[in-house]
């Protein structure tokens, strides 16, 4: 009988980075725009007794909206990203809590320039106060009716390459598509609520920690086994 210890190993070593997963997930409840994770496995490939067989990859599902009344509050409805501008070049985000900056420049909460068709978006005036900006479904930002900009609201054909960079933002290599206002509204005065369902998030945490379980008493029995084996060898 052929006795893989190594894939028992990878098998626990998956359950702990899915425990890890999740329990980031539940951490991110209450986070506006936060796009949960899950951790499958390639049960069929040739890299199933190596980490390579485990792979993650992000649910875009949409969250609730919620209404916050909050004019440079942005949510999106249907696909597509609000494009920031970051040190390390273009990232896409759907978390649409802006501020607007000492010059005008609007921000997201982490103090990156949101960008429009023309760059960095920036409102100028005297005094200019919030309630006094309006952002219509289809982007258009306007400041005491004078219009400003359009946001620049993009998707891409292929998700699964975008990937997470911390702040509530991912990249891609992928080339970016304006998206066409018929595929999705701009909410102002709305905010994306995160896609994790609580519930959910639990029942899987409960299924990895029976997994788990049961592999550890998988090796504890074959640890017995083969410790009573070594003693019966050593008798003879």
């Amino acid at each position: 009988m052929h006795i893989n210890l190594n894939n028992l190993k990878q098998a626990m070593t998956g359950q702990v980075d899915r425990n890890n997963v999740i329990a980031n997930n539940l951490a991110n409840i209450n986070t506006i725009g936060f796009k949960k994770d899950f951790v499958f496995f390639d049960a069929f490939g040739k890299e199933l007794e190596k980490r390579e067989g485990q792979n993650q990859t992000i649910n875009f599902d949409q969250g609730q909206l919620k209404e916050t009344t909050n004019p440079l509050d942005i949510a999106l409805s249907g696909r597509g990203f609000f494009s920031v501008e970051t040190e390390n070049g273009t990232a896409y985000t759907r978390e649409g809590h802006f501020k607007l900056d000492t010059n005008g420049v609007l921000r997201t909460g982490s103090g990156n320039a949101v960008l429009g068709e023309g760059g960095p978006l920036v409102i100028l005036g005297e005094n200019i106060k919030p309630d006094k900006i309006t952002i219509t479904q289809n982007g258009e930002v306007y400041s005491d009716d004078e219009y400003v900009d359009r946001l620049s609201i993009v998707d891409f054909e292929n998700r699964g390459q975008m990937r997470k960079v911390g702040g509530n933002m991912f990249i891609t290599n992928e080339e970016p598509e304006a998206l066409a206002m018929d595929q999705v509204v701009v909410q102002q005065g709305f905010l994306e609520e995160s896609n994790v369902n609580p519930a959910d998030e639990m029942i899987q945490l409960i299924e990895v920690q029976r997994q788990f379980e049961s592999l550890q008493k998988m090796v504890r029995t074959l640890d017995d086994v083969f410790r009573t084996a070594s003693l019966s060898v050593g008798k003879y």
